[in-house]
C-alpha cells in the first residue's frame, strides 16, 4: 500500500511539473507573439493575395522588399489594383519572453496548485489513507484467522492423536480380555472334563465293586444251594456231574453280567 501511495504521489508530482512546463511554453509562445507585434519588424517580407483578370481563384504570393525585382513586381500589382490583401510575414523569435505574461502564468499556476491541493490531492490522500487502513485491518484479520485456524488444527490433531491412543488402548484391552476369557474357558472346560472323568471313574469303580459283590453273593448263594442239595439227597455220579455243570453255567452267566456292567 505504501508503494501504491508513492506511485500516486509521483504521478501527481509529474503532473505538476508538466503543468509548470506548459505554463513555461505559454510564456514563451506569448513572448514570441508579442515580439511579432512589436513596432520594429525585423523582416521586409510581405504576403499578397493577388486576383488577376481572367482567373477564378486568388493566388497568395510572398514578396521580399530587400530584393529589387520582388519589390518592383509588388508595386506594379498594387498600381494595377490586382492585390486584394497585403500583410507582413510574421517572424518568430524563440528568445523573446513576455515577463508580465510569465508572471501571471506563475500566479495562475500557484493558484491552480492550491486549488488542486485543497480539492483533489487532499481528498485523494485521505482516500488512500482510509483504503490503506482498511487493507491493513483486513490483513490483520486474515492473520488472526490464520492463527486461529492453526490453533484449531493443532487442537484437532492433538484430539485425533489422543483418540488414536485411546482406540489402541481399547483394542489392546479387548485382545487381552478375549485372550483371558479364552484361557478361562479352556481351563474351565479342562476342569469340567477332569471332573467328569473322575466322576465316571468313580461310577465305574462303584459299578465294578457292585458287580463283584453280586458275583460273590451269587457264588455264595449257589454254593449254599449246591451244599443244601447235596445234603438233602444222595447224589449219584451223574447227578454230581449235572450239578457241577449247572453251577458252572450259573457262574458263567453271572460273569457275563458283570462284564456287561463293567463295559457300561
Amino acid at each position: 500500500m505504501i508503494r501504491h501511495r508513492e506511485v500516486i504521489m509521483r504521478g501527481l508530482t509529474v503532473g505538476a511539473w508538466s503543468a509548470l512546463l506548459a505554463c513555461g511554453l505559454m510564456v514563451w509562445t506569448g513572448g514570441s507573439a508579442r515580439a511579432e507585434d512589436s513596432p520594429k519588424p525585423k523582416t521586409k517580407k510581405y504576403i499578397a493575395l493577388i486576383h488577376r483578370p481572367g482567373q477564378k481563384e486568388e493566388v497568395e504570393s510572398t514578396f521580399d522588399l530587400n530584393q529589387e525585382k520582388s519589390s518592383r513586381e509588388l508595386m506594379d500589382l498594387l498600381n494595377n489594383g490586382e492585390v486584394e490583401e497585403l500583410r507582413r510575414e510574421r517572424e518568430i523569435n524563440i528568445l523573446a519572453i513576455s515577463w508580465d505574461l510569465g508572471l501571471w502564468t506563475v500566479v495562475v499556476f500557484v493558484l491552480l496548485l492550491l486549488v488542486l491541493r485543497k480539492l483533489a490531492w487532499k481528498p485523494m490522500l485521505e482516500g488512500l489513507h482510509r483504503r490503506e487502513a482498511t487493507i491493513r485491518e483486513a490483513m490483520e484479520e486474515a492473520l488472526r484467522a490464520r492463527d486461529e485456524a492453526q490453533r484449531t488444527r493443532a487442537e484437532l490433531e492433538k484430539q485425533m492423536s489422543g483418540a488414536e491412543d485411546k482406540v489402541r488402548q481399547i483394542l489392546d484391552e479387548a485382545r487381552h480380555n478375549a485372550q483371558q476369557t479364552t484361557e478361562n474357558m479352556i481351563a474351565q472346560a479342562r476342569t469340567e472334563i477332569q471332573s467328569e472323568r473322575e466322576r465316571l471313574q468313580r461310577e465305574i469303580g462303584m459299578a465294578r465293586d457292585q458287580a463283584l459283590q453280586q458275583i460273590w453273593n451269587q457264588t455264595a448263594n449257589l454254593a449254599t444251594q449246591i451244599s443244601a442239595k447235596l445234603l438233602r439227597r444222595q447224589l449219584t455220579p451223574d447227578d454230581n456231574r449235572r450239578l457241577v455243570d449247572e453251577a458252572l453255567a450259573e457262574i458263567g452267566q453271572a460273569d457275563i453280567g458283570w462284564k456287561d456292567q463293567l463295559a457300561l
